[in-house]
């Protein structure tokens, strides 16, 4: 197996995990910081130094983990231990993203964006 396709494998494993996840189980922490992770290293394969670089790819993933964090954050019908977690830990793609829109120059602006959604977020669901 490539190193591509077991990151791929990972990633979507995790990621089918994190979205139907809805009740406690006392894994919420794992399940997000192993969603968290594959994420980040699947952007990582397509980053600027690496040999396969793809910019659009890399913002893909960086930013589908930011939404499906802020979207969980969002959705009252999950698990509360869940939506705190994930805004605790949502500062990783906010900052991966950072480090990539830094790289452009109407960067800045997309980057603005996203933390008005968060704050948008936090202030509708009182966090």
């Amino acid at each position: 197996m490539t190193e591509k396709t077991f990151l791929y494998q990972s990633f979507y494993k995790a990621e089918d995990l994190f979205l139907i996840h809805q009740s406690e189980n006392g894994l919420e922490h794992d399940l997000v910081a192993n969603y968290i992770q594959s994420s980040l290293s699947l952007a990582t394969w397509y980053r600027k130094e690496s040999d396969f670089a793809n910019p659009l790819l890399e913002e893909l993933f960086l930013r589908r983990l930011f939404y499906n964090l802020l979207n969980t954050i969002n959705d009252a019908t999950k698990c509360p231990i869940l939506r705190r977690i994930c805004l605790n830990q949502i500062h990783e793609p906010l900052i991966a993203l950072k480090h990539y829109y830094n790289q452009s120059r109407t960067g800045y602006k997309h980057f603005l964006l996203l933390q008005k959604d968060l704050k948008e977020i936090q202030y509708l669901n009182d966090l």
